[in-house]
């Protein structure tokens, strides 16, 4: 009975494998669904990506390194379309663009806390308000009066305890964020900075441009930009918790940095897939050695293992 089993899981690992280039929002639920379903299904697509990988590594010298940026890419024919539904408080229907103005003054820090690539740490603040730090996580606190923090990089959590007379702040770069009783996730990784919410209600610049965003909105920044909107499933906020990241439209050197600072493992991207789009889900479980490989099927590229750093390139990449 058990080698039946691994004989179905197999089967069904090389049908999800050729399924997921053209998935759409419901066969990708399906797939995650069947991947986390048995450990059976897990290792079977493991070993189907990992054999796909090394075949692919086997034409690559072991001392091949990035090349010179490649012309602009294209729209990944592995990308899948998730049409997502209910944006659940956006100020406009559908993905809405607002003018953000910069917020100027950043108050001084009581403390700095950071955490490594792959590290987690929970803080509980001195007003009861939670905060779960992400991997390559750097936060400035102030003092207990303030009621604010500035994510210097990195990501976290923040489920706070509303205090309508003295507001919760948190800073990141030139953009604000007020607290109206919310739980919210606060990525930034360079000059993009994203927010996205599952309970209660965010204020994006307060003082200024005035964006509220309440359970299932998502903002996504890039300073001297414009912010762009749009909705999120309120379960997928925060998903790096519960071993999960979760995608929509997202450069892949996005990705990457997600992977990096979830798991600890270097991921570098090719400059001819640092753009192109991806929108699904990746497990970020096991070893690296059966997680990259995975990864690399799912946005539709190769992975390539250099020492201790992973590189994801497009598949039609060869060098001789």
């Amino acid at each position: 009975m058990a080698v039946e089993r691994e004989d179905e899981a197999h089967a069904a690992a090389i049908a999800w494998h050729l399924r997921l280039p053209t998935a759409t929002a419901v066969e990708w639920q399906a797939f995650t669904d069947w991947l986390e379903a048995d450990d059976d299904n897990t290792r079977a697509y493991d070993a189907l990506t990992l054999a796909d990988a090394e075949l692919d590594a086997a034409i690559v010298p072991p001392d091949w390194t990035p090349v010179a940026p490649a012309p602009a890419p294209q729209p990944s024919r592995w990308r899948s379309r998730w049409a997502y539904t209910g944006a659940g408080g956006l100020i406009a229907a559908g993905i809405a663009t607002a003018v953000v103005i910069p917020q100027l003054t950043t108050p001084a820090a009581g403390r700095i806390v950071e955490t490594r690539a792959g590290e987690r740490r929970a803080l509980t603040l001195a007003d009861g308000s939670r905060v779960e730090m992400n991997g390559g996580t750097r936060l400035a606190i102030a003092d207990a009066d303030e009621r604010s923090v500035v994510l210097e990089r990195g990501e976290a959590v923040f489920d706070v305890v509303h205090d309508e007379a003295r507001p919760f702040v948190v800073r990141s770069g030139e953009m604000r964020m007020q607290d109206v009783g919310t739980v919210f996730d606060v990525a930034r990784v360079g000059p993009h900075l994203s927010v996205q919410v599952a309970e209660g209600a965010v204020l994006f610049q307060p003082q200024e441009a005035r964006i509220m965003l309440t359970a299932g909105a998502a903002l996504s920044h890039v300073d001297g930009g414009s912010a762009r909107m749009a909705g999120v499933a309120i379960e997928d906020v925060g998903g790096w918790r519960r071993q999960r990241l979760v995608f929509r439209e997202t450069p892949v050197r996005l990705v990457a940095a997600a992977l990096e600072r979830s798991t600890g493992v270097a991921v570098t991207v090719m400059p001819a897939l640092q753009d192109v789009p991806f929108t699904g889900s990746i497990r970020i479980a096991g070893p690296a050695e059966r997680m990259m490989p995975r990864v690399a099927a799912l946005i539709g590229a190769r992975a390539v293992r250099h020492g201790g750093r992973w590189t994801l390139a497009q598949r039609e990449t060869r060098v001789p």
